[in-house]
């Protein structure tokens, strides 16, 4: 086997494609159509003939060679060696399997484009044939045929890996045009406007199965809502899946590259770290935090029968106690927050919904210029640094009574760590984020359905009173274990998150060609070979009100299921795994008190939307359309 003169492979199968490749983009840069001449020509008839073996001494071997045999022989052999380091187009014989990868594309389309010029330039000619179209025409069907014929090929080899791994496809989507899958776009961007995406894709799962690809912008997508393959995907083969593809386009704008929910491997982990002492168990039992922005959202709870909108209320709420836990300082917006917290939750609010256009936009939101969001995004981190240069400027014993008053402060934790200002607010925002948004949605769903069950709300009061007999009074506060040990109040609020995941879709993008467990097949039992590049999204709302997992009441609010019930992978608010939310426990802790505190002021609530559908309005989380409207009475 020879070494190529060119990249010092030891093998011939990197060369071609990396050679090409280099050789095509060098076209719009070289100052001279001689220099493009020679290096063609050096390229097409000295070095193919190195690496082939033996000298291309005729224009009929010379095809045979570069379009029939070399794509095949690409491809026969993917693992033998890997681009040399001072190679424009890495990696790229380990690429090649891939049917659905944008590098694996952009680099046979690339190849395809060299080829086709060189076939045209020296092959043509001997041939003595005359075209009956113009020279830019044949270039282009030429470039069309040997993309076709590489696709072709890789497809078929990726087919026979799978049937040698016992693997088989899942079903598609019956697409119309099979190309860009815009028959699919419309209908999802109208049912995003009109916010019954999340109940389309509940449809589309019911029709195509648990697993099946769609084709989104001419890249296929794998949705599935199997238990067995999400745990694949967040547990067991984490590696394979990293943050990438749309979940990436929808978080990095407004959360930066260091956030714990934008980055993978060693930068992950070291965010993770960073994270990690907000949430140790001292920090999450002290009520503190918690306790005086419950006592503002009661204090703005009508008591003479109006009607509210708790969800409103709950965002506002959750928002104040997340910045002050955060930063030592509320945006106070259930009394009087200030213009510019007014401000900044105006500019939250829009970055959110933004990062969900993103998403579905996918890699074409890079493409499309979005001077609001930039705006948005730079207001939130200048009101978000107003408070980390103040706490840099805070005396030791200010900080001191701070924490003595209010409790743990995640912003003084972050001084410590000597972050870059923008690192730092990468972490704040992250915690923000799943603070205020993921809990808020929690709690309305947990309003929501109680608001249509009386039952439950009986035999919650009833707990609630049997804690406060125990700790002496109306006016005391529950300690964090009695909290926990309201059976039936933790039963109402994973109900709640079953039937309500703040995060009803997420994804990723898998790095390598990869095999979920089951999905394929006729009947859906079987392995899938997932090649490497392509978007992978879960649905967990599917999944948690599948009637083959919780039986034929799955769609039905009945907080007794958890009695005898175990949590598993069928059931994943907080998602599972190494990635698993940090920030469960802190959350549970804050809608467990709650719930605990409104129930000991009000003794019932009724719902005053049951004639509105139930519409779920999809930014990076999920939220109630209309609201979640309701009367409370006082006890």
């Amino acid at each position: 086997m020879k070494t190529c003169p060119t990249t010092k492979n030891t093998t011939y199968n990197d060369d071609i494609p990396s050679v090409a490749s280099r050789t095509f983009l060098d076209i719009f840069a070289s100052p001279s159509n001689e220099r493009l001449k020679l290096e063609f020509e050096i390229i097409s008839f000295r070095l193919f003939s190195v690496n082939w073996g033996g000298p291309v001494d005729r224009p009929t071997r010379f095809i045979r060679t570069v379009v029939l045999e070399s794509p095949v022989a690409w491809i026969q052999e993917p693992n033998l060696c890997e681009a040399p380091a001072t190679s424009p187009v890495s990696h790229t014989t380990n690429q090649l399997r891939n049917p659905n990868n944008h590098t694996h594309n952009t680099m046979d389309t690339l190849t395809s484009l060299a080829l086709a010029w060189l076939a045209q330039r020296t092959i043509l000619p001997h041939l003595n044939l005359k075209p009956p179209t113009s020279p830019l025409t044949t270039f282009l069907l030429l470039a069309i045929l040997i993309k076709t014929l590489l696709t072709s090929a890789r497809k078929l080899l990726f087919l026979c890996k799978a049937k040698s791994l016992g693997c088989a496809n899942p079903p598609s989507y019956p697409h119309k045009d099979p190309i860009l899958g815009l028959d699919l776009l419309a209908p999802t961007l109208k049912s995003v406007k009109n916010h019954t995406f999340v109940s389309e894709m509940r449809s589309r799962f019911a029709r195509h199965g648990n697993t099946h690809y769609v084709l989104a912008l001419g890249r296929w997508v794998l949705v599935t809502c199997e238990p067995e393959n999400i745990k694949c995907i967040l547990g067991t083969k984490m590696d394979d899946y990293p943050i990438a593809g749309p979940r990436l386009y929808a978080a990095l704008p407004l959360l930066g590259p260091d956030s714990v929910f934008t980055t993978n491997g060693a930068k992950w982990h070291h965010a993770r770290g960073m994270i990690r002492p907000a949430f140790v168990r001292d920090q999450v039992a002290d009520l503190r935090c918690f306790d005086e922005h419950i006592t503002n959202l009661l204090a703005v709870v009508p008591r003479d029968g109006s009607v509210f909108d708790v969800q409103a209320l709950l965002q506002a709420m959750t928002m104040d106690s997340s910045t002050d836990f955060m930063l030592g300082y509320s945006t106070n917006s259930l009394r009087q927050p200030s213009p510019e917290a007014e401000k900044f939750l105006e500019d939250f609010e829009f970055g959110s919904a933004q990062g969900a256009k993103r998403a579905r936009l996918g890699s074409l939101s890079f493409w499309i210029p979005n001077r609001e969001l930039e705006a948005a995004v730079g207001r939130i981190r200048t009101y978000l640094r107003f408070y980390l240069r103040r706490a840099i400027e805070e005396g030791a014993a200010e900080k001191k009574e701070k924490e003595r008053e209010r409790g743990y402060v995640y912003l003084d934790e972050v001084l410590k760590m000597g972050l870059s200002e923008d690192h730092a607010i990468d972490q704040i925002l992250s915690i923000i984020v799943a603070g205020r948004d993921t809990t808020a949605a929690a709690m309305t769903s947990a309003f929501y359905y109680l608001a249509r069950s009386p039952e439950a709300v009986e035999k919650l009061r009833s707990e609630v009173k049997e804690v406060e007999a125990e700790i002496g009074g109306h006016d005391g506060m529950p300690t964090w274990e009695q909290l926990k040990g309201m059976k039936y109040l933790n039963n109402v609020i994973k109900e709640g998150l079953r039937l309500f995941p703040p995060l009803p879709t997420n994804s990723r993008e898998t790095n390598k060609d990869t095999i979920l467990p089951v999905g394929g097949g006729p009947d859906g039992k079987q392995p899938i070979l997932v090649p490497k590049g392509t978007p992978v999204r879960w649905s967990l709302d599917m999944m948690q009100r599948r009637k083959d997992i919780y039986g034929p009441d799955a769609e039905e609010f009945r907080p007794e299921r958890w009695e005898s019930r175990r949590v598993g992978w069928d059931y994943l608010p907080f998602h599972g795994g190494p990635r698993i939310c940090l920030g469960q426990q802190f959350a549970l802790t804050q809608m467990s008190f709650t719930l605990y505190k409104f129930f000991k002021v009000f003794k019932s609530i009724e719902a005053r939307d049951a004639d509105l559908p139930l519409l779920i309005k999809s930014n990076l989380t999920a939220s109630f359309a209309n609201g979640c409207h309701i009367v409370a009475v006082p006890a």
